[in-house]
């Protein structure tokens, strides 16, 4: 299949040079060309014919994601790996959302940046290690929050339910949340309706199924 054709966005040259530099003792990769812009990038495009492009995120005159929607555009085939000094959820984010099939952090080692492109090359998505915990937590209290929303219960009700599922009586809730009893069994009974439990630990077993505790 010949190698891995490889072109380096970047408005330093010093960075576009180490990349080189790096990429040079790796067979399977060639670097076919180099771009400090959009600019550059774009009348030069046809003429490198890159498998795939090692992209900056900023850089001037065009974010190196806007960059990326762009070049999706012209060529959904090309690949694109973020390379960036920004550890962000947002810029992870919209990188993905923008068509990029990889984020990796310049503090990569060699072997994993050549990795990398032999994945994404492949055909994989890659996101940074050191970024895929964050953005799994982002996920999952996206999720949390969706569920709770949908559940219908209060923020109040919410905190019953995991007292609940801790196994707090009526009169231990009463105490924590400084109300009567009289208002917690109220306050049950309505978390039971809306979760169509019939006790408490039907209501904290389906809590739990929906990801609420």
């Amino acid at each position: 299949m010949g190698p891995i054709r490889v072109v380096i966005v970047d408005d330093h040259p010093i960075v576009r040079q180490g990349v080189k530099n790096v990429l040079a003792y790796y067979d399977d990769i060639q670097v076919v060309g180099e771009a400090e812009s959009a600019i550059e990038l774009f009348r030069n495009l046809d003429i490198f014919s890159p498998t795939l492009i090692l992209m900056d995120i900023r850089m001037p005159g065009s974010s190196g994601i806007d960059l990326t929607r762009r070049v999706k555009q012209k060529n959904e085939g090309i690949k694109v790996i973020i390379l960036t000094t920004y550890d962000d959820d947002e810029f992870l984010v919209n990188a993905i959302n923008a068509g990029a099939e990889g984020y990796l952090l310049k503090s990569a080692s060699p072997a994993v940046l050549a990795a990398a492109i032999r994945r994404v090359a492949q055909g994989e998505r890659l996101i940074s290690p050191s970024l895929m915990d964050s953005m799994l937590r982002e996920f999952q209290e996206m999720s949390q929050a969706d569920n709770e929303r949908r559940s219908g219960l209060t923020q109040e009700e919410l905190e019953i339910v995991q007292l609940i599922a801790d196994g707090a009586t009526n009169r231990e809730i009463a105490q924590k949340l400084y109300v009567s009893s009289v208002t917690v069994k109220r306050k049950v009974q309505e978390i039971m309706e809306k979760l169509d439990a019939s006790n408490r630990a039907q209501a904290a077993a389906e809590a739990a199924r929906r990801g609420l505790v």
